[in-house]
């Protein structure tokens, strides 16, 4: 089920690719290209994203009594703080995605907060930039948004973590049971999911439905990418049907408006 919140970031900053205005961290976000993706990893460009956008207060996890007065961000750092291999990933996925988001500046992590610090000022005291529980709920909901994570998630891409520690177990629980079917399935399939890639294969269908060159393909954004790829699905469907009545087809339900908004859940229902 496509989590459905409530949207801030403008569309035309995402078709135009632009960067994002965060106003109360003081900060502009960069938004990165397909290629420049490929270059921290899709898998833990994938994972940071998840870690980062996940709305741990409302999992319905047992046991969790604990995290009842820790926000999202708590909850976040905590996992990362964690002296585990997972909980490691997580932390260099995070710091990997905010160093290509954020390019200008320098970035450290304290127990309370990502601080931000200009790469081009040198020998002038500033004050830095700073992420943390007050205005990261606001982030997490721009990063949603920038990386089109609905259409992800409803394409089971965006992959869960695997953190541990007292804290988090609860948070494991919940999905253990589906990556242990999604991995055998896939296995079965004979798939290699390792070397396997969401975006070369949006690209690589655009490339050849809609005659582009990849290379172009991989200078879109991730917004701009799943957008045209949903889109491109809704025409070709839209097409066939349209085809298919004028051939004489009684028994076929109307397609989808290919021109509404597919993005964030926001279809529009026939």
């Amino acid at each position: 089920m496509i989590d459905r919140r409530e949207r801030i970031v403008h569309n035309l900053l995402l078709d135009t690719k632009q960067v994002i205005p965060f106003p109360s961290a003081r900060l502009i976000i960069y938004q990165p290209s397909i290629a420049e993706i490929g270059l921290i990893n899709e898998p833990s460009f994938l994972t940071a994203v998840n870690a980062i956008t996940k709305n741990y207060k409302t999992m319905k996890v047992e046991d969790n009594s604990d995290l009842d007065s820790l926000s999202n961000f708590d909850i976040l750092m905590s996992i990362m703080r964690e002296n585990t291999e997972a909980s490691k990933k997580i932390f260099k996925s995070v710091f990997n995605l905010l160093e290509l988001i954020f390019p200008t500046y320098n970035i450290r992590f304290t127990p309370s907060s990502f601080i931000f610090i200009p790469k081009d000022i040198q020998g002038e005291k500033i004050e830095p930039c700073i992420i943390d529980k007050n205005n990261f709920d606001e982030f997490a909901q721009i990063i949603y948004e920038m990386f089109g994570l609905a259409a992800l998630l409803n394409e089971s891409a965006a992959q869960d973590y695997n953190p541990a520690g007292d804290r988090a177990r609860a948070l494991v629980e919940k999905f253990q049971k589906k990556r242990e079917y999604l991995a055998q399935l896939r296995k079965e399939r004979g798939e290699d999911s390792s070397m396997s890639s969401v975006f070369g294969r949006y690209i690589n269908i655009l490339a050849v439905g809609e005659r582009k060159d990849k290379n172009e393909l991989s200078k879109y954004s991730v917004y701009q990418l799943i957008e045209e790829f949903k889109r491109f699905q809704l025409k070709e469907a839209f097409d066939y049907t349209l085809q298919a009545k004028m051939a004489g087809a009684t028994k076929i339900k109307d397609a989808k408006d290919w021109m509404q908004d597919t993005m964030l859940g926001s279809d529009t229902e026939e």
